[in-house]
């Protein structure tokens, strides 16, 4: 079970309170820093029979392999479910029949007399049912058991919900911290990689582990001043949409973020370049452009014809070089 260095020392404190944690906690930060390896690993150092003496799961005992194997008996985990009946296909939700399920385990005496634990991952994904159903269980939560809610969306949960739980913002490394876990992982270039992850370094570690000629061509075409809708329209329609449009919006963010403060994030590599087109954008159509690049990403889930899709989000994009 992965441990990060950036999150040390709150697992030190919440194992040093383990006998007084609030009977639900809410795991939120950013995607990418390792919220669920944290909750996972939390869990387990609660269930560990011979726990070290920093708190922290030894690895050894027969609960630890009983987690490591999915089948320790005082631990649940709810996800959206995978729906056989659609070629397999994972819900994005997490329905009321899931944390239903979960009344007969919470009615039970525990099998080793400690905690028995509940994760939610990503709790934001509970509909409205289920978000209710489970409000009732926190509302008047059993003995000795820890709901463990992790999410990226903490707005999307009821307040209600919120306010019967203690919530912890997840540690961010800081990028030194970031680029050091990324070398030690061997990542010759780590802060490329962690600049366009937004400095989440899983998600950079992600980065670093893909083919990235697709990605850097697609750069280089909407960077160029002779750039053809049509042309990267018919190159990259069968590339994944929300792919496309999230390396559009990064960039959009790179050319506002240079114009109006000289800072570029996602893209440092490609400075130069956004140097150059940030001077020719019109910044108010730029906004303008980057909240419709929003909307297209909710859209492009959805069945589109790719190629007119991205086509279109070009030509808008070219127009707003071709204004000033």
């Amino acid at each position: 079970m992965k441990n990060y260095p950036w999150h040390k020392k709150l697992m030190e404190k919440l194992l040093r309170s383990r006998e007084t944690l609030p009977h639900a906690l809410i795991l939120k930060g950013r995607d990418g820093t390792g919220k669920l390896d944290f909750a996972n690993r939390l869990a387990q150092s609660l269930l560990c029979e011979s726990p070290h003496e920093s708190g922290e799961a030894c690895d050894a005992c027969q609960a630890c392999s009983w987690f490591a194997n999915g089948l320790h008996p005082d631990f649940r985990k709810i996800e959206p479910e995978i729906d056989t009946s659609d070629s397999g296909k994972k819900s994005s939700r997490i329905t009321i029949d899931l944390i239903r399920s979960l009344s007969a385990f919470t009615n039970m005496t525990t099998h080793r007399n400690g905690y028995r634990i509940i994760l939610i991952h990503p709790a934001d994904a509970m509909n409205l049912p289920a978000a209710n159903a489970l409000l009732k269980t926190l509302e008047e939560p059993p003995g000795k058991t820890l709901f463990i809610l992790v999410t990226s969306r903490p707005n999307q949960l009821l307040p209600t919900m919120v306010s019967r739980c203690h919530a912890l913002a997840m540690p961010f490394p800081k990028p030194a911290e970031g680029e050091a876990w990324l070398r030690e992982n061997g990542i010759t270039n780590p802060a490329s990689f962690l600049a366009e992850a937004g400095h989440a370094p899983l998600a950079a570690l992600q980065l670093a582990s893909e083919d990235s000629s697709l990605k850097n061509r697609f750069l280089d075409e909407i960077g160029s001043s002779s750039l053809d809708p049509i042309s990267v329209a018919e190159t990259f329609h069968k590339t994944e949409l929300s792919l496309i449009l999230r390396w559009l919006q990064k960039w959009c963010h790179d050319l506002s973020s240079f114009a109006f403060s000289g800072k570029i994030r996602y893209f440092p590599d490609f400075s130069d370049r956004i140097r150059t087109v940030s001077t020719r954008m019109d910044r108010i159509g730029l906004a303008r452009f980057q909240r419709k690049l929003c909307e297209a990403q909710r859209m492009s889930t959805h069945p589109v014809n790719a190629r007119l899709f991205i086509e279109e989000m070009m030509l808008t994009y070219r127009a707003l070089m071709d204004s000033q």
